[in-house]
């Protein structure tokens, strides 16, 4: 059985493997690329000299927040939780990072020496 446009008498349009080793082989096009410009490591880089802002933040009364991460106890972390569902059902904020910035703020007033 023959191709469909041979049995219709249509002629063999497609080129013979001997007509296709005779072609010239097309170069592939190089597209001019451009030297890629990287953008800095952090948006935001550093600046040479230390900002005041902290103490300026002192001054005036308010305090800067800051993560930190902190081992604490499992059953320590379960009560934490409880007092924030406790809080947040009655009505309260319920920030379980205000619990702890207080309580560090008691330790450190009950704890801290005239010394320092």
């Amino acid at each position: 059985m023959g191709r469909y446009d041979t049995l219709l008498g249509l002629g063999d349009n497609t080129p013979k493997p001997q007509e296709q080793a005779a072609a010239p082989q097309q170069q592939p096009v190089s597209i001019p690329t451009r030297p890629i410009q990287q953008q800095p490591e952090r948006p935001n880089g550093r600046i040479p000299e230390r900002s005041n802002t902290r103490t300026l933040e002192r001054a005036n009364g308010r305090r800067i927040i800051t993560r930190n991460s902190f081992e604490v106890y499992e059953d320590q972390m379960d009560s934490l939780r409880d007092r924030s569902y406790q809080e947040k059902r009655a009505g309260k904020l319920g920030s379980m990072s205000a619990m702890v910035r207080a309580a560090i703020d008691a330790y450190l007033k009950k704890n801290s020496s005239p010394d320092l």
